[in-house]
């Protein structure tokens, strides 16, 4: 059994439900999906894992707007190497084209004072500059409050604990 990859799939249910309970409506785009057309420039390979989608606060227009955004989630027990090392990476291969595009990153081992669940906003990125992650409730334009990911940040310690020492028992045992 891939551990890994059931983490990867378990991270992304969390942060779908994070988003849900925020009340963005959220779509799976996939690779095979049509949907990535619609905010995707160019041709590439890359399609983030969700959109998410929920009416702009304080306007009055006779059509409802909405903000669109699309969400990419990497789960990674050493977030620190992955960001130092293939954050930047990533973001210059799609920047261009995903120009609304956060990077939900989900750990076990967040570091002190820090979140399970930290956003990377692409269009703030500085070229050649050391990414920084923000907790993800700290992250103003997504209005998702930390009493929520406090709620999610339990459930997905536990998980992904129990996935961890599954995983090294499996080890031991192979």
């Amino acid at each position: 059994m891939d551990v890994n990859n059931l983490k990867g799939r378990i991270a992304e249910a969390l942060v779908e439900s994070i988003f849900q309970r925020a009340l963005y409506r959220v779509a799976r785009v996939g690779r095979e999906s049509h949907v990535q057309g619609l905010l995707k420039s160019g041709a590439g390979e890359f399609a983030p894992d969700f959109l998410v989608w929920k009416p702009v606060q304080g306007q009055e227009f006779e059509r409802d707007l909405h903000r669109m955004m699309s969400i990419e989630v990497k789960y990674r027990s050493n977030l620190r190497a992955f960001v130092k090392n293939d954050l930047e990476p990533l973001v210059a291969r799609v920047r261009g084209q995903w120009p609304e595009l956060y990077c939900v990153l989900v750990t076990d081992d967040p570091g002190e004072r820090r979140s399970c669940f930290q956003v990377f906003d692409v269009k703030e990125h500085v070229a050649g500059t050391d990414p920084v992650t923000l907790d993800l409730d700290q992250h103003r334009a997504l209005d998702i409050y930390a009493t929520t990911v406090r709620e999610y940040e339990g459930l997905a310690r536990e998980i992904f604990s129990l996935l961890g020492a599954y995983d090294r028992e499996q080890g031991r045992q192979g």
